[in-house]
């Protein structure tokens, strides 16, 4: 028996899915209580449990450096969820998360060439980064270098991923964490909160969102690499 063989005997096909749909219930669990309780012990745990589980669907999938990307958010996800949030912490973690998927995208582009449409998404995602930045910049305060650099960052992830020749998926993971940062950043710099009576709503928009962005760029990763695979 092969040392590949052996690896998928280990690793049967069905595992990676099964994982997923975990991910899927512990992401819509957070959410339920999110929007109905102020706080309780856990939240932090769950929140994080639903985005390692996705990293687990990632080891499955035999996308280790996918798995690492997922992993760095879930610990980015602990620390943001905190009482008191830990912002500096939880903007490295991802910081160092959209680095990661900045070297997947890398090599799908170095291995499959790029897409010249994608031109001018990146050219506007870079007009929208510099204007949100301008905006929020007087109101970072002491956070200013990290949220700039990470501003920085997730800029340049979704422009890679704008470049990618591969499943669509990718990209709309990428536009909806732009999206979902946008949110969180207006939040917390501008202090521009939508809530309907006791419900929280930007929150919701913020996780819900942020979830859909890192499924879409899991499933969406996992395809490209089993594509290659295929070739």
């Amino acid at each position: 028996m092969t040392a590949r063989e052996t690896e998928e005997t280990l690793i049967p096909d069905w595992a990676a899915p099964v994982y997923l749909v975990v991910s899927a219930a512990c992401a819509f669990a957070f959410l339920a209580l999110d929007l109905t309780t102020t706080s309780m012990p856990g939240m932090a745990a769950l929140k994080a449990v639903g985005i390692v589980m996705l990293a687990a669907y990632a080891g499955f999938s035999r996308a280790p450096l996918l798995a690492l990307a997922l992993v760095l958010s879930a610990c980015g996800d602990y620390a943001l969820e905190m009482q008191p949030a830990r912002l500096a912490a939880g903007i490295g973690f991802f910081g160092a998360a959209h680095l990661a998927y900045i070297a997947i995208f890398a090599g799908l582009i170095l291995g499959r060439g790029w897409r010249r449409d994608g031109l001018v998404l990146a050219g506007a995602l870079v007009v929208y980064g510099a204007a949100m930045i301008w905006w929020l910049r007087p109101y970072m305060g002491g956070l200013a270098g990290p949220a700039i650099a990470y501003n920085v960052i997730i800029l340049a992830m979704a422009i890679c991923a704008a470049l990618v020749r591969g499943p669509r998926l990718i990209l709309l993971g990428a536009l909806l964490f732009v999206i979902s940062d946008s949110i969180l950043g207006a939040s917390w710099f501008r202090e521009l909160n939508v809530a309907w009576g006791r419900f929280d709503l930007d929150g919701a928009a913020v996780w819900t969102t942020y979830y859909l962005a890192q499924a879409a760029l899991a499933v969406g990763i996992v395809r490209a690499k089993a594509d290659d695979e295929a070739d």
